[in-house]
């Protein structure tokens, strides 16, 4: 019996373990994709979306590294780029949504986006990062509200409403320019107000951390315009041509369909094994094992 007992003990460790989060994969419930950037689910050109259906195509030569979890990419902010699809009918539904990455960077120097996709009619999203007088900007872009008219000053989040689209911009001063690795997720959420506006709530959070950089506002009138071009991560593209050529080392993006809440969004930063469980599906196999010996 003691045997018996010790042998539970040892079991229930192991349990116990693997609970507590040293194994804990990371959320999946509304993943559409996921991209490890692992040198296993890289062939060629391609970049294997390990959950969905979107394989990215690898643009220049960016360089296979050392990552936050195994292997990442590493942008040279010339010509490196993955095309990442344009994520199925995932642009088409866009509104509540969640951008999440490692990414890691000591460039301070002017503008560069790390994911983002500007179509015809305004339609599209990203995340742009600026640094300015020591300061690293987060600006956070989400763009798919349309109105008649022409074109804004999407560089410099300037909106005039009388040249046709607004734009979502939401700011504030992140350092996370300085050469550390640093989880970073977007989060937007929707919603109609009393006034019957639609808006929309921005939330980034920076290694776990919540910051709400503003609440944003559109017009009663606006049109919701989906994308149907392919978003680039590494750089952004503006209706077919790639711009702001990303410096650094991005590793495990992952984009869901809802807003992660801060609980699941402290789970994915807290794990270091993306969607494996290994020791946790070893458990029965162990389980076997103790027995064998009574």
């Amino acid at each position: 019996m003691k045997q018996l007992i010790s042998l539970f003990i040892s079991v229930l460790t192991i349990a116990t373990f693997c609970h507590n989060g040293w194994t804990k994969s990371v959320v999946t419930d509304g993943l559409v994709s996921y991209w490890t950037f692992d040198r296993q689910d890289i062939v060629g050109k391609t970049a294997r979306d390990i959950w969905g259906e979107n394989d990215g195509t690898i643009v220049g030569s960016p360089k296979i590294v050392a990552g936050q979890v195994k292997d990442a990419l590493e942008f040279d902010g010339s010509d490196d780029y993955v095309n990442l699809t344009n994520l199925g009918d995932f642009g088409s539904q866009i509104g509540a949504s969640t951008f999440e990455a490692w990414v890691k960077t000591g460039f301070k120097e002017d503008w560069m986006t790390l994911f983002k996709v500007i179509g015809r009619d305004c339609a599209g999203w990203g995340m742009d990062f600026n640094a300015s007088n020591g300061a690293f900007l987060a600006d956070v872009i989400n763009l798919y509200i349309k109105h008649k008219g022409g074109e804004p000053d999407f560089k410099h989040g300037i909106v005039n409403l009388k040249h046709g689209c607004s734009t979502s911009n939401s700011r504030r001063f992140l350092s996370i320019c300085d050469g550390e690795w640093h989880h970073i997720v977007y989060v937007y959420e929707p919603y109609v107000d009393e006034a019957g506006r639609e808006s929309g709530v921005q939330v980034i959070y920076i290694d776990g951390e919540r910051h709400r950089p503003r609440v944003s506002i559109t017009l009663p009138k606006s049109i919701f315009i989906p994308f149907t071009e392919p978003v680039y991560l590494g750089a952004g593209n503006n209706r077919g041509k790639a711009e702001g050529f990303f410096r650094g080392i991005v590793d495990e993006v992952r984009i869901y369909n809802r807003p992660l809440t801060d609980a699941e969004v402290f789970q994915n930063f807290e794990s270091k094994t993306g969607l494996s469980v290994e020791p946790a599906q070893k458990l029965p196999t162990v389980w076997g094992a103790l027995k064998t010996r009574l």
